[in-house]
């Protein structure tokens, strides 16, 4: 299966839970932003793993038109926290959604680095 995935390579990497110890004087509102993006990539990952043993891809709801998102059933549908994607095979996406998506990943993974 090809390499499309909508999480980040490196979220790994800046795990803040251990920022607390180290600075304890951080601000509370600055701390929970990035707990909270912490957090939806974690469950974004998870999301992605699921899928893949389906035989699915995760396609975020920006890359589809709005009438492709109403043929598609409910039960392909994943929403977290405020975002949605369907779930849904390589050879199901149009030439269109497949160019937003490659673009979607790519801006992710320059907005990584």
């Amino acid at each position: 299966m090809m390499k499309l995935s909508v999480v980040p390579d490196n979220f790994k990497d800046r795990d803040p839970r251990n920022l607390l110890y180290h600075f304890p004087s951080m601000p509370v509102v600055k701390y929970a932003k990035i707990m909270q993006e912490y957090c939806f990539f974690k469950q974004l990952k998870v999301a992605e793993e699921m899928a893949h043993k389906l035989g699915f891809i995760l396609v975020p709801f920006d890359c589809m038109n709005w009438q492709r998102k109403k043929n598609f059933s409910s039960d392909r549908k994943v929403k977290i926290g405020r975002n949605s994607y369907f779930m849904m095979k390589l050879n199901e996406l149009t030439k269109s959604e497949n160019a937003k998506l490659r673009s979607y990943v790519d801006e992710l993974r320059e907005k990584a680095i």
